[in-house]
């Protein structure tokens, strides 16, 4: 079997998840992984058996064996190194946020269509079994149509371990932009919609930083319905990160982190409902993305879907600043597939 040749770029904490779920597929494998620092660069090549390592990125994009990359650096470096990448003829899976702006979303998407290569963004949330699960559950109809959600992500901001990036807005910082992508992300799935407006409050409530750690979102959607996404990185209590769904003829809840969980409510009580759960929690992330450059279609969490998701997060912060409901300027308008590729009938923007 001919095993997807993948680079690593920048070797920070989250790069160990990716090698880690790369090492449970049979089709995929890192080959070679870029990052400034020697010693974490032998650090992964020792741990994971990875034959080259490389100082800068630019010298990992001109090995003609790497078809992919993963691009695991800060937020303010995710737009010129996805680019750099596509331009070099590499697939490319990059970290959430997308980019810090929408401009630098879009660089993204054209470099991506103009090389022919596949762009995936790296919502995690999107692949985790219970995620998948509900999902699966909603699509069955057997709950009814859906009538609302509320997502949160309420957890410890890990102030003192912070690096000042990523407390500073300026790079693309704090908690809306770092962990709200994972609530908007996993919120909008589930209300198989686009967004159409939001109204929000975003601030720094529980630490003197230039980035927030505090955010409420009421998100309208396209289909008519509405939803709310809670991101919150305290300073001290106990996490909560579920998602509230309520249909018409019944209810689910689910969370993957904390307590592991997917119920459904029906007759006024809730019961358990079993789920697949992937060896790691990126598995199905890598699975994906190494499907979609094999069977060359459009990756679950595309360019297109990378942009919708920061496009309701920036739209949340001009509320914030002004006051006021924000309409998307997608808003008035479906947003449609261009890329005219097949899609998957797994994780579908339905």
């Amino acid at each position: 079997m001919k095993k997807l040749q993948v680079g690593i770029i920048g070797l920070g904490g989250i790069a160990r998840s990716h090698c880690d779920a790369i090492a449970t597929l049979d089709n995929v494998e890192v080959v070679a992984v870029a990052d400034l620092f020697e010693e974490k660069r032998r650090e992964y090549m020792d741990k994971y058996d990875i034959p080259r390592g490389y100082e800068t990125h630019t010298e990992l994009l001109q090995d003609d064996e790497v078809e992919a990359v993963a691009v695991v650096l800060g937020h303010q470096l995710h737009h010129q190194l996805t680019v750099d990448a596509c331009n070099a003829g590499k697939h490319v899976l990059v970290e959430k946020p997308m980019a810090i702006n929408l401009q630098q979303c879009d660089n993204m998407i054209e470099a991506a269509a103009a090389n022919n290569v596949k762009l995936m963004v790296g919502y995690s949330q999107h692949y985790y079994g219970t995620s998948v699960k509900a999902k699966e559950i909603l699509d069955s109809g057997d709950l009814g149509p859906l009538i609302t959600a509320v997502c949160y992500m309420s957890k410890n901001w890990g102030y003192p371990g912070r690096r000042p990036q990523y407390r500073s807005r300026y790079h693309g910082g704090g908690m809306w932009l770092t962990n709200g992508v994972h609530v908007v992300d996993r919120l909008t799935w589930v209300m198989a919609s686009q967004a159409v407006s939001v109204s929000a409050a975003i601030g720094a409530r529980a630490h003197y930083q230039a980035g927030d750690d505090s955010a409420t979102a009421f998100i309208r959607y396209k289909n008519g319905l509405a939803g709310v996404a809670v991101a919150i990185g305290y300073a001290d209590g106990a996490p909560d990160f579920s998602c509230q769904v309520i249909c018409a003829n019944g209810t689910l809840r689910f969370s993957q982190h904390g307590e592991k969980y997917v119920r459904v409510g029906k007759g006024d009580k809730w019961e358990d409902v079993p789920f697949d759960d992937p060896p790691v929690e990126m598995h199905n992330e890598w699975k994906s993305f190494a499907e979609a450059i094999e069977k060359n279609i459009e990756p679950p969490t595309h360019g297109e879907w990378g942009r919708h998701i920061m496009e309701i997060l920036f739209a949340a912060e001009q509320s914030q600043i002004t006051g006021r409901e924000v309409v998307l300027d997608s808003g008035n308008g479906w947003t449609t597939q261009t890329s005219g590729s097949p899609i998957t009938i797994d994780h579908g923007w339905v």
